[in-house]
């Protein structure tokens, strides 16, 4: 019986996009945390609940430019989708 060669052994045993997955899944959390904390200011206010809707999806979406904007490229040093 001869050897064969060709076992393949991958880079890396876990794939790539999946860290940028679960990063992505932790700044959605932190956003939606800091949109559902602050609810209660708007309702204080006398917003009705569909402008309460847009205000908390808006206040989900703000870590994302913060976050991939600044934090990440001048701290991190690395860009997001290296291929």
């Amino acid at each position: 019986m001869g050897v064969h060669n060709n076992f393949h052994a991958p880079k890396d045993s876990w794939p790539a996009f999946s860290w940028y997955a679960i990063e992505f899944f932790i700044v959605m959390a932190v956003g939606v945390m800091a949109a559902a904390s602050s609810m209660d200011y708007f309702h204080k206010l006398g917003f009705t609940q569909d402008m309460t809707n847009w205000i908390f999806w808006g206040v989900a979406g703000i870590p994302f430019p913060i976050y991939y904007m600044v934090i990440r490229p001048l701290l991190l040093k690395r860009p997001a989708l290296k291929i």
